[in-house]
């Protein structure tokens, strides 16, 4: 999926009142805004947003897809903070030309491993 320098525009500006995306899009970009600004916490002036944040979520996904946009969410938090606090600089060069090397993955090895060890289900052939 790529997005185009107008939806990118969009994103930076304001997502939500963007005609590039649809309400479900909108949804999952604002749970990861509060997601990632901590808008589940509030503080003096400025009361918690995740619960109208959720209401919304629940329009657009079940709670399984909620989890997931979580996750990724979560993933990417931490990934810039890692890469952040250690100065790796991932954008361009050897450092992103190894993580990209290192992400091929075979899906059937995967979902083989994780049958395995993971989720305790041995395939039967």
């Amino acid at each position: 999926m790529e997005i185009s320098e107008e939806e990118f525009e969009a994103i930076e500006n304001d997502d939500q009142t963007s005609d590039f995306f649809t309400p479900s899009e909108k949804a999952a970009m604002r749970w990861a805004q509060v997601l990632t600004e901590k808008g589940y916490h509030g503080e003096p002036g400025r009361p918690p947003v995740s619960k109208d944040a959720m209401k919304e979520m629940k329009k657009h996904f079940n709670d399984a897809q909620i989890v997931e946009i979580s996750m990724v969410s979560g993933f990417f938090n931490f990934w810039n903070r890692f890469t952040d606090i250690l100065e790796v600089d991932i954008e361009e060069g050897k450092p992103m030309d190894s993580f990209t090397k290192s992400t091929k993955i075979n899906p059937e090895d995967y979902v083989a491993y994780l049958r395995e060890c993971w989720w305790n289900e041995k395939q039967s052939d």
